[in-house]
């Protein structure tokens, strides 16, 4: 029993592992009037925007990645995102991640689980000769029965 009991927490930490080595990515809602865009807030993505004015230099970004989605970012980033809005209508920034760690190892947590039940349910009625066949084989008898 404790070899299996074993097993089950290496491939607890294994899913554990997996699932904080995941990086999340951040996004930054650059919002004017009715208008909106989303940006992906990594150096890759921010070094190579489409619309940009000027390039982006990535050495200057900061460790915070939420901290770079600032107005700045939205106006180099979309330069016509304000054209036809309201004149005093400005950039409004908004950093946000779709998922999180958490959601990820609740979803894996549980197809491991639903997983496990299904194999379980399948091989039941299987096993049930073969523990009673090693039970007599190593002379394990059950003594009282309720």
């Amino acid at each position: 029993m404790s070899r299996l009991n074993a097993i089950h927490f290496a491939v607890l930490l294994l899913f554990l592992n997996q699932a904080l080595a995941m990086d999340v990515t951040k996004f930054c809602k650059c919002t004017c009037g009715q208008n909106s865009t989303i940006l992906e807030l990594t150096k890759f993505a921010l070094s190579r925007l489409p619309h940009a004015t000027e390039p982006i230099d990535v050495s200057t970004l900061m460790p915070n990645v939420c901290m770079n989605c600032t107005k700045l970012l939205c106006g180099l980033a979309e330069p016509d995102l304000c054209d036809g809005a309201a004149v005093d209508d400005d950039y409004v920034p908004l950093c946000f991640q779709r998922d999180s760690v958490q959601d990820k190892l609740i979803v894996v947590g549980f197809l491991v689980l639903v997983g496990t039940l299904l194999v379980w349910s399948a091989v039941r009625d299987r096993l049930g000769p073969i523990v009673e066949r090693v039970r007599n084989q190593y002379g394990y008898n059950v003594v009282a029965q309720t």
